[in-house]
């Protein structure tokens, strides 16, 4: 006696009155389908399924939209989640302090005295506005005189973005020729641009929109110079993110025919990638790789201090979620649930004012995937 009960119901409650249905069914053969089974409680009238219960799988249609299924809506959430963290700043900083050691120092044994007139060659992949990666350009800058940037964004408004921190930063960094890809990575893929080799290959929060992981990294891999490195940054498995998908399974089905639109482009997509799947994927094909993480830190104190949650409000939880509407699409029952484990997780801290402020972290690891010469 519901509306929509096999989309709607959690996994537990379905399967629990799947069995229930069952295990009370009486069997009965029919000429056409061969055998099918009714439903016959005491006092009523005996009613043939219309779920087939010889099915060991029932399809069941997801309850919530995947967020890297919905491109622009994905960037609205992401851009909300950035008024409220540090998450850029934290990255940077990373970059600023860390980038050299990690990956600049390796490429400049490898390459540095072999480069002669030959540009080093960087892709970056899912590029977003650029910020990140103008600067790591700029480290390389320091060690390669001349530099050969191709960039792949499937998001025309992302690259002109990118352009314009191109042209701003255009008096502390020279010596970079770029290459503007308007695609998706698997387009990519297939495209003249793919049969060349590179030396550093960037991926920063953009590994959920490639593909099918192990095919994706066994691509970029492929894509590599011997002694060249790829750089990921994935969310961690244990952070606010990933903690709120492995407790609630539900909002992390995967489907195989959802994809991630983006404009005119469209793409086979996983639902959720954490860095332990990028960990496995790289052990089970004896891929060397080192690691580093950083902490960022969200701001949610909206979520639970007012008595209507604002636009903004909604997208953040989109974002830890990584569904799209959450807040909207989602039963009474699992929102409280979700904002409960939300709410247990965050750390509370006072503002100068003395008010409660709630934070939540949100961790990263930053994989360096190195390809032996």
């Amino acid at each position: 006696m519901t509306v929509k009960f096999s989309e709607l119901a959690p996994d537990e409650i379905f399967n629990e009155v799947m069995d229930f249905i069952k295990r009370n069914a009486r069997v009965q053969k029919n000429d056409q389908v061969g055998r099918v089974e009714k439903f016959s409680p005491e006092h009523y009238d005996s009613a043939t399924l219309d779920c087939n219960m010889t099915t060991p799988n029932v399809q069941r249609k997801p309850m919530f939209q995947p967020l890297h299924c919905n491109h622009d809506h994905y960037w609205m959430a992401l851009h909300a989640c950035y008024q409220n963290t540090r998450r850029q700043d934290i990255l940077g900083k990373w970059i600023n302090e860390e980038f050299d050691s990690y990956v600049g120092k390796i490429l400049s044994e490898k390459f540095g005295n072999k480069r002669d007139n030959e540009p080093l060659r960087v892709l970056g992949v899912g590029s977003s506005e650029g910020y990140l990666e103008t600067l790591q350009l700029k480290k390389l800058t320091t060690k390669f005189p001349r530099i050969s940037a191709s960039v792949i964004e499937p998001s025309t408004q992302r690259i002109s973005e990118y352009q314009e921190t191109k042209r701003q930063k255009s008096n502390e960094i020279t010596g970079i020729e770029y290459e503007w890809h308007n695609q998706t990575f698997q387009q990519f893929v297939t495209s003249k641009a793919a049969r060349q080799k590179y030396h550093f290959i960037s991926i920063i929060n953009a590994i959920y929109f490639l593909g099918e992981l192990e095919d994706t990294i066994k691509q970029l891999y492929n894509f590599l110079q011997p002694g060249g490195i790829i750089f990921v940054v994935v969310v961690k498995e244990i952070s606010g993110t990933g903690l709120i998908v492995k407790t609630f399974p539900r909002l992390a089905v995967e489907e195989p025919n959802l994809r991630t639109t983006t404009e005119s482009h469209s793409v086979k997509t996983n639902h959720i990638i954490n860095s332990t799947d990028v960990k496995s994927v790289l052990s089970k094909n004896q891929m060397a790789y080192s690691q580093s993480s950083v902490t960022d830190s969200i701001d949610l104190t909206t979520c639970f201090t007012q008595d209507e949650m604002t636009p903004e409000t909604k997208l953040m939880l989109d974002t830890l979620t990584m569904t799209v509407k959450f807040s909207e699409s989602a039963p009474d029952g699992i929102f409280n649930d979700v904002m409960d484990v939300i709410k247990r997780n965050t750390r509370v801290e006072k503002s100068d004012q003395g008010d409660d402020k709630y934070y939540i972290d949100n961790q990263f690891d930053i994989l360096i995937i190195s390809k032996q010469p």
